[in-house]
């Protein structure tokens, strides 16, 4: 739930000046202390509190951050004190502002750009060690109190090794615990370049060696999503593999969207993988993300993966100046059964537990259907590892790792809906992420 700052600030001094009528003496100015780590992951629920208030007192939160781009990113809302006079976001709704309920992070998650940014802007950290956030309480428009606080993807102590002069492109990092270490391949979706960067460096931070593969986009690679060897992603294993920081047996791969795609691709022809982790996944394989839907996005010995050749409904007529659903074209072209059952990919193959996440509004592919897809040929073929399905109602096909702005759910200038809420998007978020990292340490630990 939105709201512009002007009536929070003015519903906090309504607040004061009613409660002022009635106190005994003002609380001193330097009595009101914000209470906050100065320093976290990006993935850690901070707990954030304000004492030193009068009981019933009403303060307004505000929190601020930049992104890549200069842009500062907002959040605010009200609070009253309760009897002891705090307030404590993990156990107070805030009366109104730029969300709704008790969240214990939603001042991070409901972060907007302002202007015509607003609904439309997705937020990308500058820097993956460094995230400075802003927060400030203040009191009839008087800031009483502040503080800074630097988050990070990439915890103090984890090292980064580029790699692009042997047979893959990508990036290591390494975390500061030392002996050989459980590994994870990361791979990023049809973004390209280093889309797993932010993901690898939370993984390393938790104590796995991390690669974040570029597996197009990305210096001497292909530009475009098209006839990429699976072989590439071999690679990339034995990259891993033989890396005297790695213990080779315990090995994972973690993809979104088309690299989820990769990566169930990737698991049902190598053995190695002893867990797969699948955001908003595909149960089959698709045409290229490039300028001919004849292309495969796969080749395997060098033909093509068989795919669902590219196409459009030709029923689907969006409003002009209103988003595309990508979801509508993607649903026209599996109509064809036989077509689907050979695209399919063979995930009864892989050798080792599986951990899917879809969201039931997504409206850039049907990751939902695909989801139930595999974990239907996976009990009709038996299957012996584990399975889980973490499914999230509202929630859409961006379901991040970390506790940021859930955002905007378009993308490409806001020409693309990826459906959900952003609030859905970040409850599920909130949900999947440490169910993610139990799912590992139960691969990889034990």
């Amino acid at each position: 739930m939105k709201r512009g700052s002007a009536w929070v600030l003015a519903s906090a001094r309504a607040f004061g000046v009613a409660l002022a009528m009635g106190a005994r003496a003002a609380v001193p100015v330097q009595a009101q202390h914000l209470h906050i780590p100065r320093g976290a992951a990006v993935d850690s629920a901070l707990r954030i509190t304000v004492d030193g208030l009068r009981p019933g007192q009403a303060v307004v939160l505000r929190a601020a951050m930049d992104d890549s781009l200069g842009r500062r990113w907002e959040s605010s809302a009200a609070f009253r004190a309760g009897p002891t006079g705090r307030v404590d976001l993990a156990r107070d709704a805030p009366l109104q502002g730029s969300y709704a309920g008790v969240q214990p992070v939603g001042l991070f998650t409901s972060m907007d750009a302002p202007g015509d940014l607003a609904g439309r802007a997705r937020f990308i950290p500058a820097r993956l060690d460094s995230l400075p956030l802003v927060l400030r309480v203040e009191e009839e428009g008087r800031v009483v109190d502040s503080a800074r606080v630097v988050r990070w993807f990439r915890a103090p102590g984890v090292v980064v090794r580029e790699l692009g002069g042997g047979r893959v492109a990508g990036r290591m990092f390494y975390p500061s615990s030392r002996g050989r270490r459980p590994a994870v391949l990361v791979m990023g979706g049809s973004e390209g370049g280093l889309g797993g960067d932010d993901v690898a460096a939370l993984l390393a931070s938790h104590g796995y060696v991390a690669l974040s593969l570029a597996y197009f986009g990305y210096g001497p690679l292909p530009a475009a999503l098209d006839r990429i060897p699976v072989e590439y992603f071999v690679a990339a294993l034995d990259s891993l593999q033989g890396d005297p920081r790695v213990d080779g047996g315990r090995i994972a791969v973690l993809g979104t969207s088309k690299g989820a795609e990769a990566a169930l691709l990737l698991a049902a022809h190598d053995a190695r993988p002893r867990a797969v982790v699948a955001y908003a996944p595909s149960a089959v394989a698709w045409s290229c993300i490039c300028q001919d839907p004849r292309s495969p996005s796969w080749t395997l010995a060098g033909q093509p993966v068989p795919f669902i050749p590219g196409g459009a409904d030709p029923d689907y007529r969006p409003p002009a100046g209103t988003p595309l659903h990508p979801v509508v074209n993607y649903r026209y072209r599996l109509r064809d059964s036989a077509t689907v059952r050979r695209a399919a990919i063979p995930v009864e193959r892989i050798r080792g537990p599986v951990l899917l996440v879809s969201g039931q509004a997504d409206e850039l592919w049907p990751s939902e259907w695909s989801a139930k897809a595999i974990v239907a040929r996976l009990r009709a073929h038996g299957f012996r590892y584990r399975v889980d399905h973490l499914s999230y109602a509202g929630a859409g096909h961006f379901i991040g790792k970390a506790y940021l702005p859930a955002g905007s759910t378009r993308i490409a200038g806001g020409r693309l809906e990826t459906g959900g809420t952003p609030q859905a998007n970040a409850d599920a978020q909130a949900d999947a992420w440490p169910r993610v990292l139990r799912f590992l340490e139960s691969a990889l630990h034990r």
